[in-house]
């Protein structure tokens, strides 16, 4: 599977957009979405913690506590006549976020190849707060100015 960057709107805290998943059949008795935000969690049964994102008006509502690097499940499920289920599942991660779109990097086949795909960017982010004026100003005044080169 390769993974590609996908562009996804955003307006008023609300997702509109996602990516095109297993269409609708004329058989099918129940259909349903879902989005959700997934990471590794050693206490979950299946290894895997949740967040499920609520419907909005316009969308999926992104919750407040999403960042850059993490897992995001979008998927859709039906049940047809005869009471046999699908399920169409696509995990990729959050790469960039601007004041009007989302670039999600995608689809991977299962959680921890995106989450090992964001890996390297999570990395980049934490390191770069490194640099951050207070950090610097709490490491010169412990370890002495003339330390920090």
């Amino acid at each position: 599977m390769n993974a590609g960057e996908f562009v996804f709107r955003h307006a008023g805290g609300c997702l509109l957009e996602t990516p095109d998943l297993e269409p609708r059949r004329f058989d099918d008795v129940e259909n349903w979405r879902w989005v959700v935000t997934v990471w590794a969690d050693p206490r979950a049964v299946d290894g895997w913690g949740v967040l499920e994102w609520r419907p909005g008006e316009r969308g999926w509502t992104i919750p407040a506590t999403t960042a850059i690097g993490d897992v995001v499940e979008f998927g859709a499920g039906a049940i047809d006549a005869v009471g046999a289920s699908r399920f169409d599942r696509w995990w990729g991660w959050i790469k960039r976020v601007s004041h009007s779109a989302i670039v999600v990097v995608g689809p991977f086949d299962h959680p921890s190849h995106a989450e090992h795909a964001a890996r390297s960017t999570v990395d980049e982010l934490r390191l770069g707060q490194l640099d951050a004026p207070d950090i610097i100003d709490a490491v010169a005044a412990t370890l002495g100015i003339d330390r920090l080169g």
